[in-house]
């Protein structure tokens, strides 16, 4: 045998040996990947804390920074990831502790030219109390009652895809007895939050009050990742004492309304 032909299964080896450590190595891969691709994808204002497992199956405490604030949500978010060889793409399914409801499912999948972000719908309720953790003035306010999200069906163009006309139906949240440590009415209402977002467009949103005796009536967005809200904050005269002092903090005072304004809105 000549020596070229001795050294032929050598190379083979050490191909094969490097080809098992790549595909272990990506099989095994941590699940700090997915905070390194999260920090990427937005400029480091999502980050995945204390990860645990590996890439395709994991978990850890999600925080959102934006506005000088960071919000870290309540427990771990637990995520499956397994590839779609049909579609070339990926699935995914996300289950937060803090949230009871059945895990959010989607998947990454090529077509119609481009890369596509597609969800079911999915629901979960949460303790409104969380919102403390982003700070002043939140934790001023202190907070209390019952969240409901409701995300709807999704069909999300990424990339060069994003050209398509895309009309996504919106997020609607419903804040339910929410309550104030700064009032000693309890609750001061129940309120609904619907936000819209498309492809190129930063999302806006409208407040609305569903019950009780302090109304509130807002509009804003995110333009250029800053929170911008104005809108009127009006308490039932019959209980005008008991906010009182929440309509100071809310904003300047006219009677029994207060002008809400965070930002410059147009």
């Amino acid at each position: 045998m000549s020596a070229r032909a001795r050294r032929i299964p050598w190379r083979a080896a050490v191909l094969g040996a490097l080809l098992g450590a790549l595909v272990a190595s990506v099989v095994q891969a941590p699940a700090r990947w997915a905070d390194v691709a999260l920090a990427a994808a937005s400029d480091g204002r999502v980050r995945l804390l204390q990860p645990a497992g590996t890439l395709w199956a994991g978990s850890g405490v999600l925080r959102v920074a934006g506005d000088g604030a960071a919000l870290t949500l309540p427990g771990r978010l637990r995520w499956t990831l397994s590839p779609d060889l049909a579609t070339l793409g990926a699935r995914l399914t996300l289950q937060p502790d803090a949230a009871a409801d059945a895990p959010w499912r989607a998947t990454l999948a090529r077509r119609d030219g481009g890369w596509w972000l597609q969800a079911e719908p999915w629901r979960a309720q949460f303790d409104l109390a969380w919102l403390q953790a982003l700070g002043a003035p939140w934790n001023t306010f202190g907070l209390q009652g019952r969240v409901h999200l409701a995300l709807p069906a999704l069909r999300w163009p990424l990339g060069a895809a994003a050209a398509a006309p895309v009309a996504p139906a919106p997020v609607t949240v419903e804040l339910l007895d929410v309550a104030s440590a700064v009032s000693p009415l309890r609750p001061l209402g129940s309120y609904r939050l619907t936000l819209q977002a498309a492809p190129g467009a930063a999302p806006t949103f409208e407040l609305a009050t569903l019950r009780g005796d302090l109304r509130l009536q807002a509009s804003g967005g995110w333009p250029g990742g800053r929170l911008q809200l104005q809108g009127l904050a009006e308490a039932n005269p019959d209980r005008l004492d008991a906010l009182s002092n929440l309509l100071i903090l809310l904003g300047r005072r006219d009677g029994a309304r207060a002008h809400l304004r965070i930002g410059n809105p147009a």
